[in-house]
């Protein structure tokens, strides 16, 4: 999920007239905490009614497809919110999530189950899974709610005249440094 870390690292940097957008991000993240949260509550249904045993190869043998198919819904949601407040922090984080492989932030049942695994021992693997999730996501949400905006940077009202004068200004200063640091043509 390294576009999610870059997202909320470009978020956490945001100026202080960004508030509004900064509420935004985190009512994303909110919302996949939930989905995550809803991830748990199908786990720990087949925990509490496991069933018949299933097969030694695939969890949703064990746990069934419709609580797999669930997970599977839940996880798109929970995709599509991440994938969404990666555009939210802006192209730096947004232009890749499209191609990370591992955004699944719901543990999802389709998989093999490993040697001498149950269908039983991958649900409580699962469990406890999305349990570190939800915790690495609500460690975000506080890093965001804890990131003091810097109000020096932010803008300032001022008139068209005072605005260009300063442009112009910086334009003039930046011609300058760059023929100093240009080689002398021979």
């Amino acid at each position: 999920m390294n576009s999610l870390d870059r997202a909320i690292e470009l978020v956490w940097q945001w100026k202080a007239d960004r508030q509004a957008r900064r509420a935004d991000v985190l009512d994303r993240l909110e919302t996949v905490v939930k989905d995550c949260q809803a991830a748990v509550q199908v786990w720990q249904g087949y925990l509490d009614k496991p069933g018949a045993p299933g097969d030694h190869w695939t969890i949703v043998s064990w746990i069934g497809p419709v609580r797999a198919k669930q997970l599977h819904d839940i996880n798109l949601r929970a995709k599509q919110n991440i994938e969404e407040l990666c555009r939210m922090a802006g192209p730096q984080a947004g232009r890749f999530i499209g191609l990370e492989e591992n955004v699944d932030v719901i543990e999802m049942a389709y998989r093999m189950l490993k040697p001498n695994e149950t269908g039983t021992d991958a649900a409580k693997s699962a469990v406890q899974t999305m349990q570190q999730r939800m915790d690495y996501l609500r460690g975000l949400m506080q890093r965001l709610r804890a990131a003091k905006p810097d109000r020096k940077n932010a803008p300032t009202k001022t008139t068209g005249k005072k605005a260009a004068a300063g442009k112009s200004s910086s334009k003039k200063t930046a011609k300058k440094a760059a023929k100093k640091k240009a080689p002398a043509k021979k």
